[in-house]
Parts: C-alpha cells; structure tokens; sequence
C-alpha cells in the first residue's frame, strides 16, 4: 500500500511541475506584432501566402520566439526564425525582407526597430542562385508594435 502512495505522489507532482512549467507560457500574449500587405506571393517557411492583407503575433522575442501569421482573422501558419539579432533593432524601418529566385519570392528576414531582426532559412536550392538573378531582394514594410 505505501509503495502504491509513492508512486501516486510520484505522477501527482509531475503533473503539478509541468503545469507549473507550461501554464504562464498559455497566459502570456503576444509580446509584439503587425501588419503588412503583401503584393505578390510568396514562401515563409513552410507557410504558403498569396497576395493580401495580414496580420502576425510573436510570442519570444529570441530565436526560440514562434510568428503566428493570420489571414482575414484566420491562422495563415505558424513559422520559426533560423536565428535573431538583436543589434538588428537599431534599424528604424519595420520591414519584412524577401529574396527572389526562379520566379519565387521567400521571406528571408523580419526587422523590427527597438525588437531586432529574425532570419528565416531560405530553400536548398536557392544557395546556388544567389547571385543570377535580377530584382533578388525586395522589401515590405510592415506596421508593427510590441516592445
């Protein structure tokens, strides 16, 4: 019976040290955000987005921090910066950073003054074309707040 109670306490506290763990991560807001609209479409990660208005909400400002990107109120997708900087919020433009490439366009950067700069992975196949095509880098400028 006593080793019964022991490994009931057992699961009882890991219940309540992983509540304790993830529980501020679920109240917590947002700690910045935006909105930009978007010209032409384009890849963000894994995220397809075609031409349109959008909004997006960043949980962590570090590279560990998830973008949620919302469409017309709806979840768009979810993407992951590859790295942040954080020198990067010097900058005084708010500004989403897209490299072109075969007729594609991929966010390659997120910048936001005061916040700093998330970098996204750009496709395997970009890596050779880098420097053969014209118009590579274009910007949108993004409405942000936060931090």
């Amino acid at each position: 019976m006593n080793s019964v109670w022991k490994k009931v306490s057992g699961v009882v506290l890991s219940a309540v040290l992983a509540f304790v763990i993830v529980a501020p991560g679920l109240q917590a807001g947002p700690v910045a955000g935006g909105q930009f609209k978007l010209p032409f479409d384009a890849q963000w990660g894994k995220v397809g987005l075609s031409t349109g208005d959008y909004t997006f909400a960043i949980n962590h400002v570090t590279v560990n921090g998830t973008i949620f990107v919302y469409r017309d109120g709806r979840a768009a997708g979810v993407v992951r910066p590859e790295t942040f900087d954080s020198d990067g919020s010097r900058n005084k433009k708010s500004e989403l950073v897209f490299v072109r490439h075969d007729g594609k366009t991929t966010v390659r950067a997120l910048t936001l003054p005061g916040i700093g700069t998330f970098y996204f992975p750009l496709p395997k196949q970009l890596k050779t074309l880098v420097a053969q095509q014209p118009e590579l880098i274009e910007t949108v400028p993004v409405a942000s707040s936060g931090e």
